[in-house]
């Protein structure tokens, strides 16, 4: 079993090479198209928020780090941003994450402590979700947010992602709205606050939109994401990545 299971990877690991390989012989593009997030690589889709303005977007770089690993995987993230420059707006992300080739994500959504995990699907794209607490602090967007570094705040977040492309790329979705004061948990709501969680997942999954990419498209607009703190884009936003071994023999 451990010698198939060995073999499976080594197979994924080729093809997502050759994925690669071959997006960029096709000429993939990503960038935005007026307020929406366009990619045309597998799968060819378009990210976009309703009812809040464009906040940021571009794209950046960073290093994920890896327990067993020497060193880290290198990704690069497209980012939009949606949202007012105020704690009192809700906030909406989207995000694609493309690994280097010979990483993997090794799962679609991980979150400490998080509540009501389950598969969702958005415009035909099937996303693992589940709601958790982010903290102001060491968050890459909070910079967007205009006096948080006096007054840190707490949002409750709701999380989409799919792994695609062989693994090697991963769709993030998050919506976050300030958290109420008198909540501690999402465990233990306050008397009268029992319906919170679920009417706020319900704003969270209708604020994105999903569809297939245009069919023409002519230039999509691409930047660097300047107001993020790259310094903290790492797997507690984006997950966990492996290696495959194929990668890591001599």
């Amino acid at each position: 079993m451990k010698t198939l299971s060995v073999f499976c990877l080594r197979i994924l690991a080729v093809l997502a090479g050759a994925a690669v390989l071959f997006g960029c012989a096709a000429g993939q593009q990503r960038g935005m198209n007026g307020a929406v997030y366009v990619s045309t690589a597998r799968p060819a889709i378009s990210l976009g928020v309703t009812g809040l303005p464009l906040l940021t977007a571009g794209e950046g770089a960073t290093t994920l780090l890896s327990a067993s690993m020497p060193t880290g995987a290198p990704t690069r993230v497209w980012l939009a941003v949606y949202g007012e420059a105020s704690a009192q707006s809700p906030m909406a992300i989207v995000a694609h994450a493309e690994l280097h080739p010979g990483w993997y994500w090794d799962s679609s959504m991980r979150r400490p402590f998080s509540v009501n995990e389950g598969v969702e699907v958005l415009g035909g794209l099937e996303l693992q979700a589940c709601t958790y607490t982010v903290d102001s602090a060491r968050d890459p967007f909070s910079s967007l947010i205009q006096g948080l570094e006096e007054s840190p705040t707490r949002w409750i977040a709701r999380g989409f992602a799919a792994r695609t492309n062989f693994f090697v790329d991963k769709i993030i979705l998050e919506y976050r709205e300030r958290l109420p004061e008198d909540i501690a948990s999402l465990t233990a709501l306050p008397f009268g606050k029992g319906d919170f969680v679920k009417a706020f997942e319900q704003r969270a999954r209708e604020s994105f939109i999903v569809a297939s990419a245009p069919s023409e498209i002519l230039t999509l607009k691409r930047g660097y994401a300047s107001s993020v703190r790259w310094r903290y884009m790492n797997e507690k936003f984006l997950g966990t990545a492996s290696r495959y071994d194929i990668y890591s023999r001599d």
